[in-house]
C-alpha cells in the first residue's frame, strides 16, 4: 500500500529553503522511486511503497500511521538536503 508523506527540506541562510534545493530534493527523490505530487515552500510531498520509505529515507511509515520523525536517507547527496519524514493518515470520511 502506498504512503503519502511530506518532506521538510533543510533551510538555508534564511528561514525556509530556497528553490533550488527543493527542486532538487524532488529529484533525488523522484529518482529513487517516489511519486513527486507538490514542491512547497518547506519541502516535498511524495507517494510511495512503504518499502522505498525504509531503503531511501531510512524510516518505517505506514499509510495508516501519523508519524514525524528525522529522516536517515542512505544517500548522501539526499542526506545533505532533507530533515524530517511527516506522513499523516488518510482521512476517514463518515
Amino acid at each position: 500500500m502506498d504512503v503519502s508523506a511530506t518532506i521538510s527540506v533543510k533551510p538555508g541562510d534564511s528561514e525556509k529553503p530556497d528553490r533550488a534545493k527543493l527542486e532538487e530534493a524532488a529529484r533525488l527523490l523522484k529518482e529513487s522511486g517516489f511519486e513527486v505530487t507538490r514542491i512547497g515552500r518547506y519541502g516535498v510531498s511524495v507517494t510511495g511503497k512503504q518499502d522505498d520509505f525504509s531503503r531511501v529515507l531510512g524510516v518505517q511509515a505506514a499509510p495508516d500511521k501519523a508519524m514525524a520523525t528525522p529522516a536517515k536517507p542512505a544517500q548522501r547527496e539526499l542526506g545533505d538536503l532533507i530533515d524530517k519524514v511527516e506522513v499523516a493518515p488518510k482521512p476517514q470520511l463518515y
